[in-house]
């Protein structure tokens, strides 16, 4: 049956207090909620058969995304609005299709994710911070704790008062949740952020393009 299906990639967002949904409760969600349609949705074969959905790149607990991704495989044709209509009226509120295409890049293509952020604390102090030679952390890997320095795999822009633009990497090769950064510069500040928005606003792939 998987030989006859059609890959189709849904762009959604997760915000407000889907933020706070993980990964895992985001798939149930999304296969919960299909069950509820006539989308002929291809399910996995074996032993415990299930609706198959696959997110491209999770969001990091807390964080919102204005342009998240989803593959799933239909059995049979649907146009792409439909699908976008049927799944809108039986999701939460704060999760929202919104575009359904073909898949144009494989997630392993992906490379960095570009963050929004809105940021309460001593600016003065958070610029020192960014622009120290060197950030080093402690991040958990398949190997177990290794100090990264995160200085060389961080790009800010557009710092204006309170907000900024954050490149971090992202992908299979290597990913930097945004929390590594600001736990490091309470650390560092030996201040507390007293409030902090983060959102994704893109995913980009190695040749620099916007994943689609």
């Amino acid at each position: 049956m998987e030989n006859n299906t059609t890959a189709i990639r849904i762009f959604f967002s997760k915000t407000g207090r889907a933020k706070y949904i993980s990964a895992l409760d985001l798939i149930n969600c999304i296969q919960r909620a299909l069950r509820r349609t006539d989308i002929p949705v291809w399910h996995t074969q074996g032993f415990n058969p299930h609706t198959y959905v696959n997110i491209n790149l999770p969001l990091s607990l807390g964080t919102e995304g204005v342009k998240e991704s989803m593959d799933i495989k239909l059995t049979e044709n649907m146009s792409f609005s439909d699908v976008k209509d049927k799944l809108n009226a039986v999701l939460p509120a704060d999760i929202k299709v919104t575009e359904v295409a073909q898949p144009v890049k494989k997630h392993t293509e992906i490379e960095k994710s570009v963050y929004g952020i809105v940021i309460k604390c001593n600016m003065d102090k958070l610029k020192e911070f960014l622009n120290l030679p060197a950030i080093e952390v402690e991040k958990k890997t398949k190997r177990g704790i290794s100090t990264v320095d995160l200085k060389p795999h961080i790009t800010v822009e557009d710092i204006t008062d309170d907000r900024f633009v954050l490149y971090l990497p992202s992908g299979c090769d290597f990913t930097i949740n945004p929390s590594l950064l600001f736990d490091a510069y309470e650390k560092y500040s030996g201040e507390e952020i007293e409030k902090i928005d983060i959102v994704r606003n893109k995913i980009l792939c190695k040749d620099g393009t916007e994943f689609e």
